[in-house]
């Protein structure tokens, strides 16, 4: 579904990317990790076509800035840290119904499919409790639930998140992971992560960076390993199974 060709992206002297080519599959939950600083967001930038690729990432065989940006607002669903800046008079509902902004028509009001798909985003990221809420008034774990509600609304074939998890409780982040491992039965997920637990537990496929490249890519299980990120984090990591969950820790 994504392909990307020797992608690499300079700021002033910087370079934040050093020629990353890779392949995610459709159907897969794809995590990045890495220590900060090493080019997860911006890699993530430049499949959701905030930031230019100049002709290195595509998507479904076609370079993303070829792409009609309706046609890839219909089918891609962002979910990025900046949104956390989103405060004001705007209501909780309000903000996950901009989900449904690229199916309305021109000058037509919201469908009642529209409205349906906001109730059943926000009751599946336990946010029903915020309906009518400023987002002003809400904590960012409050905020952060808003903003995923805003991507599932979307009903995307490609769902891109950075760090959803952060600001979440114990309970959200799990239900989060959850709602992501059933999504991804029909559609496809990219996610920036920290936890590693979580990333070994929900995650099939796993992109590990440092130093804006790209050390290992592949199977989930092959990659976070405690050697592996031993090695990245420059830690001592150990790993553990439960009830056949696998947890990897520091």
């Amino acid at each position: 579904m994504i392909e990307i060709k020797n992608l690499n992206y300079t700021v002033g002297d910087k370079k934040i990317l050093k020629n990353i080519s890779l392949h995610i599959e459709e159907g897969s939950m794809t995590c990045i990790i890495g220590p900060n600083g090493c080019g997860k967001t911006t890699l993530l930038s430049h499949i959701s076509r905030r930031i230019y690729s100049q002709n290195s990432v595509f998507y479904k065989g076609k370079p993303v800035e070829t792409i009609p940006r309706s046609t890839y607002a219909k089918e891609v669903a962002v979910m990025v840290q900046q949104g956390m800046g989103m405060v004001g008079e705007l209501k909780a509902e309000q903000v996950v119904l901009m989900g449904r902004y690229p199916f309305k028509e021109r000058f037509a009001d919201y469908s009642a499919h529209d409205y349906d798909m906001v109730r059943q985003s926000m009751e599946m990221t336990g946010s029903i409790p915020l309906w009518g809420r400023e987002m002003k008034q809400m904590s960012g774990g409050e905020k952060q639930r808003i903003l995923i509600a805003k991507a599932f609304t979307q009903e995307p074939e490609l769902l891109l998140m950075d760090e959803p998890t952060n600001h979440l409780d114990v309970k959200y982040k799990l239900a989060l992971m959850e709602n992501l491992k059933k999504f991804h039965t029909h559609g496809t997920v990219i996610i920036v992560l920290h936890d590693l637990s979580l990333a070994a537990r929900y995650c099939d496929h796993s992109i590990v960076m440092k130093n804006g490249e790209i050390c290992y890519h592949g199977k989930t299980s092959d990659i976070l390993t405690a050697e592996k990120m031993s090695e990245i984090f420059e830690v001592s990591f150990y790993t553990a199974t439960h009830e056949g969950k696998r947890f990897l820790y520091c």
